[in-house]
């Protein structure tokens, strides 16, 4: 969908509701009075006819909410967001016809109708603004109750991270006196990823270029410790260009690490394969593995916490989908980080 289709679309929608308003209000010459049309038309008839419009108000709150609202304002794509004064013009339009049609088009009632569509138009927003911010709330204490759970266990299992460094450092040094370069390499990345967890981990966003990094260093690991075996595909591309993109830290790390854990097979042909680009300060990360994941439990938790960070974190300014089958499994994020 092109973004300067929309946006013009986004303009000319409500300005054209309001010429339409502002022709039938100078037509209407208001042959009858308003007391007259009610008499008519009959007091319990009016008043089921606000009734209705009650009813009918929170009906189209809850729908607006549920499969517009949340589709279209934090939809990834400027081309679907600039549609949200489109839809609120056709939301309000529908309203106003509506009541034009309950007053029998009584032109008499054009000026009150057209300001019940407008308060009507309010209590929709407002209920879905109120509704918005109830949930990103309860995502947040989800969020932080995860996140405290994990502290504990964090705790519970903690190792003074200095003696490990000064362990590490002195097994790569005596590595690195024995010539054996590829055990000094496997323990400076070891080194890598726990300073990481311990001093990059917690920080709410971190330099892009550490968050590759990482997932680098895990992967070589992972290669490392993977027999040599034709069967096993493993191939990872890069384009990550020098820029100045922050990221929540250790949000790739799940779907890599779901690859490795159901992807590979030392039995069976089996491939991994990873692309992560940055263009224009938007990160298109994508891997796809075959599936041994079947009769395994555990297989979705990660993801399901990369999901939800994703809604929490980002606003749902993004693009996530998952797709497998019996043989393979794929993941394609598409993520802003200019924001």
């Amino acid at each position: 969908m092109n973004p300067k289709i929309t946006k013009k679309i986004s303009y000319f929608a409500p300005i054209g509701l309001a010429l339409y308003w502002l022709i039938l209000l100078k037509e209407s010459a208001m042959p009858e009075s308003k007391e007259g049309f009610i008499l008519q038309s009959g007091y319990i008839k009016y008043l089921l006819g606000w009734i209705s419009i009650f009813l009918l108000s929170v009906g189209l709150a809850y729908v607006h909410y549920k499969w517009v609202f949340l589709k279209i304002v934090y939809h990834y794509s400027p081309a679907i967001r600039y549609l949200w004064s489109s839809w609120v013009s056709v939301l309000v339009w529908l309203i106003f016809e509506l009541l034009q049609f309950r007053t029998g088009h009584f032109g008499g009632y054009i000026d009150e109708n057209i300001l019940v569509s407008l308060l009507v138009l309010i209590l929709i927003l407002l209920v879905a603004y109120i509704g918005d911010y109830i949930r990103t709330k309860q995502l947040q204490t989800k969020l932080l109750q995860n996140k405290s759970e994990a502290d504990l266990h964090a705790l519970k299992a903690q190792i003074n991270p200095h003696f490990l460094f000064n362990v590490l450092n002195t097994v790569y040094n005596q590595a690195s006196l024995e010539e054996s370069p590829n055990t000094a390499d496997m323990i400076l990345k070891i080194s890598d990823l726990l300073r990481f967890s311990i001093e990059e981990a917690p920080k709410n966003k971190i330099p892009l270029e550490k968050e590759i990094s990482f997932l680098q260093n895990y992967i070589d690991l992972q290669k490392a410790r993977l027999p040599q075996n034709p069967m096993i595909e493993l191939d990872f591309h890069w384009e990550i260009p020098a820029n100045t993109c922050v990221i929540s830290p250790m949000l790739l790390m799940p779907l890599a690490e779901n690859a490795f854990h159901y992807g590979l097979s030392l039995s069976h042909p089996c491939y991994i394969r990873l692309s992560a680009i940055l263009e224009q300060q938007t990160l298109k990360f994508s891997i796809e593995n075959s599936n041994f994941a079947v009769g395994r439990e555990g297989l979705g938790t990660g993801l399901k916490q990369v999901q939800e960070r994703l809604k929490l974190e980002y606003n749902n300014q993004n693009e996530f989908h998952i797709q497998k089958n019996d043989k393979t499994f794929s993941v394609q994020l598409k993520l802003n980080l200019g924001n």
